[in-house]
């Protein structure tokens, strides 16, 4: 989503220039601090006109105390009749006095005063046209003088007076130039912190609490900022670069929200998917029966997964694969079956004319997924949908993918069916040879000697005769019955605990019960991975030596070994310290040898009994199963290259 504001773009928006913030801060300082300058140069200009007013004053005064000291001068000079010496006192003391109302000073503080200056110029004139004159007589007219003196003094002091009043008017200019600077700058400064407050602060402010909605998350685009704030300055320009912002972190944060929904919808659809296909494959291998019960039970979580209208599943008859006739049909729909299906004419379902498509609809709205393992096809998955939701990519591979689990449960069922079958019939097999190796050939001599003793007794033998073929016939019977003992024993024997290992420390403490031979273990193939077959056999081995040992060696130890060599060929060794063997002197009726002989040979193994310094070695060497694998391999990948 992606509209267009209705307020200007902030490239489009033009600040005026009359109503910058900036420039009017910028004149109302410059106006404050201009006037302020200007007030301090008045000052320094005021202050620098009175600086010589107070000598002027004084001099002014001074000028009438010189005055009466000329008119003293004179008048001593005419009493006392002193000659040249106060002339010359007389003419020092009009220079002096010339020279004080012809200082500078004077002159500087009557400089710019017209009436400053006229008196100033009286007072000169009078001086030189008339003061001057009398004191420089000969003799000084003293009476003239005299007379002329209050009359100057009295002028002298209309100047100070003027003198002083024009500095007091100085000092009164000075005070009231501060005064109006003060209150002049006083107002501009309220000037510009009211305007400053109005048009910064306030706006400022409200930008302030509109951004702490912004940071708070509140991006709803009807709180415009710009319309409190529609000044064409700086500040108006940020209020509406802040309501684009708004507007377009609004939109921004709308299209996420929808697309974190849509991505969060994908998430659980996947994840409701990932949560099927694992339970689907623990279930399956859990299972150790027939897997339909299990199959059934997961039709409806994949119907509730898809959200469709319903999930089958057709299950063929594998001993006629051309006529693929169903033997189960499991359905979500309850006590009934499936609209489409036909059963029992499975020859015109419409599923098995389309059954060479991976995908097929040949039914409206039906979605078929064939269960292939190793080009057997033991059914279909079938999905009922709507029309108007097929499914989607994602779901139909999730179909194949859950028709290849149940296909490959069903195959694995099927083959564990043969393998079993297969077990039960070498198991039956075997039991037969024994049998037949055993029991039976012994029964059959004992059928040849009961033969010969009914012919004996016939022809009527002596009794000595007939008591030797009785007593081998009573010999054979206890023979066979116990061969019939070791074979049951042998069919009982069961590795019920886990590893050969285990077994064998089983079977020692079961022999360590009933006799008081010392039975020692070394076990060293722990890595070496046997086959059940091999197992078996290798207990038997052993059991058949301890029992030997138990019963013929008069032993007091016996040792058992297994190990792997380099080759990786697995020795087992049974060494006894008893009294040996005579391998050239086998007492008839005793099979011990020939079974373990046998059992070696099933293992394509070698068996050797040897007679050692004291006692006697049963050495059983063998491949394991898992050497000829590798060494197949090896042939192949060598014969590839």
């Amino acid at each position: 989503m992606n509209t267009q504001p209705e307020h200007d773009t902030p490239h489009e928006f033009q600040i005026s220039f009359r109503r910058s913030v900036i420039l009017k801060t910028l004149i109302a300082f410059s106006l404050v601090i201009s006037f302020n300058l200007l007030s301090m140069l008045a000052g320094m200009y005021l202050s620098e006109s009175i600086r010589g007013d107070a000598e002027a004053i004084n001099k002014a005064g001074s000028l009438r105390m010189q005055s009466y000291r000329l008119a003293l001068a004179i008048s001593g000079n005419l009493d006392n009749n002193q000659g040249q010496q106060s002339h010359e006192a007389i003419q020092a003391y009009i220079h002096t006095f010339n020279q004080t109302i012809q200082s500078n000073s004077l002159g500087q503080a009557v400089k710019g005063n017209a009436e400053l200056g006229n008196s100033y110029r009286q007072i000169v004139s009078r001086w030189q046209s008339l003061m001057r004159p009398l004191l420089e007589q000969s003799p000084p007219q003293k009476r003239a003088y005299s007379y002329e003196v209050p009359l100057f003094v009295k002028s002298l002091d209309n100047f100070v007076n003027e003198l002083q009043q024009a500095s007091e008017r100085k000092l009164s200019y000075i005070r009231g130039l501060q005064i109006s600077a003060l209150f002049i700058t006083i107002l501009l400064a309220l000037f510009v912190i009211i305007n400053s407050h109005t048009r910064l602060v306030v706006p400022l402010l409200k930008i302030i609490a509109h951004a702490k909605l912004l940071g708070k998350g509140n991006l709803n685009p009807d709180t415009s900022i710009a319309t409190s704030i529609n000044d064409k300055n700086e500040l108006g320009l940020l209020a509406k670069t802040l309501d684009m912002m708004t507007l377009e972190l609004f939109e921004l944060y709308a299209s996420l929200e929808h697309k974190v929904d849509s991505k969060t919808l994908e998430l659980k659809k996947s994840n409701d998917s990932l949560k099927l296909l694992f339970n689907t494959a623990k279930n399956l291998y859990k299972t150790t029966d027939d897997p339909v019960s299990v199959l059934a039970d997961l039709l409806l979580p994949i119907q509730r997964t898809l959200s469709c209208k319903s999930v089958s599943l057709c299950l063929f008859t594998l001993t006629d694969t051309s006529t693929r006739q169903a033997h189960t049909i499991l359905t979500t729909r309850k006590h009934e079956r499936p609209h489409y299906c036909l059963y029992p004419d499975c020859t015109n379902c419409p599923v098995q004319l389309g059954q060479n498509k991976e995908s097929l609809s040949a039914v409206n709205g039906l979605n078929t997924y064939a269960l292939m393992a190793e080009g057997i096809c033991f059914g279909y998955l079938q999905v009922e949908t709507d029309n108007q939701h097929p499914l989607e990519e994602r779901q139909v591979r999730l179909l194949i993918t859950l028709a290849d689990f149940f296909a490959v449960a069903l195959n694995l069922n099927a083959m564990g069916q043969k393998q079993a079958r297969i077990a039960l019939m070498e198991e039956r097999a075997v039991i037969a040879r024994e049998l037949h190796d055993s029991l039976a050939q012994a029964l059959s001599y004992q059928k040849i000697q009961l033969a010969l003793l009914k012919k004996q007794l016939t022809h009527g033998h002596s009794q000595e005769v007939l008591f030797a073929t009785f007593n081998d016939l009573q010999a054979g019977l206890s023979a066979a019955y116990r061969q019939l003992r070791e074979l049951l024993s042998t069919f009982r024997l069961k590795l019920d605990r886990p590893g050969l290992a285990a077994s064998i420390e089983a079977t020692i403490e079961e022999f360590s019960r009933h006799s008081s031979v010392q039975i020692h273990f070394d076990y060293k193939i722990k890595h070496c991975p046997l086959t059940p077959n091999e197992e078996l056999h290798s207990l038997q081995i052993i059991r058949e030596a301890v029992s030997n040992v138990i019963k013929h060696a008069d032993a007091s130890n016996c040792h058992i070994s297994l190990q792997q060599d380099s080759d990786g060929i697995v020795h087992i060794l049974i060494e006894d310290d008893g009294v040996g063997i005579d391998l050239s002197d086998t007492p008839s009726g005793h099979y011990g040898l020939s079974i373990l002989q046998e059992r070696s040979q099933s293992m394509s193994g070698q068996l050797d009994i040897t007679a050692i310094q004291r006692g006697t070695r049963i050495h059983v060497r063998f491949t394991p199963q898992y050497i000829f694998s590798q060494i197949g391999r090896a042939v192949y990948e060598t014969s590839n290259t």
